[in-house]
């Protein structure tokens, strides 16, 4: 069911955008990099400025985009697009929608239902967090808490970089994204010291899994961030920030759930050894945007 990350002072590492059946994830990237370093001052006040961008705003609204193509485990192609659109306005209420669209395996046998269930909503209104999933049509209420950074929304943010790490680039050259002229930062996979051998080994391998490296687009004039990719060997991803307003004003009654036809709410009990977890709707329905177990 619904459970914000833990929030954070600012953006840094963590999980990231589920791409669908593939080996190689824009998470498990985020992993792989971990332990990877800022090769210069320039790229560590670049991702600064932007990292404050977003952690001071007072409300936010964005669209974000995201397309993976790959293959599932059969070795069966398929594409996603994800559209989220989210409305922030601090210091805890958002509305945040999460709808999905495939082709090939991504919309026959247990993709499909897989793209049905990660799609939904949800809603805080300051007090109370709401999220609703509409292939069960039901909808469960928990507190919110006081505070919500917008890291904890923008699933990407939390893939940015921060403190001073090897591999972190600025690449030369100049770039564009929609128009923006724009900084392009690399993330480059570093070993960690001390490493074993077989680890090494690891580590090596999904290394030559990657045919480009993660790379993040920053808006040369606001420090926005614009647009995240990678490509590896299964797949790739690409994600995209579009129509980012910052201050704007937003109407109260965004961030109110008003429970659609039909729906049902589902309140959570206590559950023996070997019982879902409270707080999760029958079937194991994820947060919108997440994947189900």
């Amino acid at each position: 069911m619904f459970m914000l990350p833990a929030d954070r002072p600012r953006v840094g590492n963590a999980r990231g955008v589920r791409a669908f059946g593939l080996s190689v994830t824009v998470g498990a990237a985020s992993l792989l990099l971990a332990n990877s370093a800022f090769a210069s001052e320039s790229v560590s006040d670049i991702l600064k400025k932007m990292a404050d961008v977003y952690t001071k705003a007072k409300s936010y609204q964005v669209s974000v985009v995201t397309m993976q193509t790959g293959k599932n485990p059969q070795g069966k192609p398929f594409t996603v697009t994800q559209t989220e659109h989210i409305q922030y306005q601090t210091p805890n209420m958002f509305h945040k929608s999460v709808k999905l669209t495939g082709t090939g395996a991504a919309v026959s046998g247990p993709g499909a239902e897989q793209l049905m269930q990660r799609q939904g909503e949800i809603y805080s209104d300051g007090k109370t967090a709401t999220m609703y999933v509409p292939a069960k049509k039901m909808y469960q209420k928990q507190p919110v808490p006081p505070t919500v950074m917008l890291a904890q929304l923008v699933d990407l943010l939390r893939l940015v970089p921060s403190g001073s790490r090897e591999g972190v680039v600025l690449l030369p050259g100049s770039a564009s994204v929609a128009g923006r002229p724009a900084y392009v930062i690399e993330l480059k996979p570093v070993p960690p010291k001390g490493m074993k051998p077989e680890d090494k080994k690891k580590f090596d391998a999904g290394v030559k899994q990657f045919k480009q490296f993660p790379r993040f687009m920053v808006d040369k004039q606001n420090y926005n961030l614009l647009e995240y990719s990678l490509s590896t060997v299964a797949g790739s991803a690409k994600v995209d920030l579009v129509s980012q307003v910052f201050g704007g004003s937003i109407p109260a009654n965004s961030f109110a759930f008003a429970p659609p036809a039909g729906s049902k709410e589902f309140k959570a009990q206590p559950q023996g050894p070997g019982g879902p977890p409270p707080g999760v709707i029958p079937g194991g329905a994820p947060a919108p945007g997440g994947r189900s177990k």
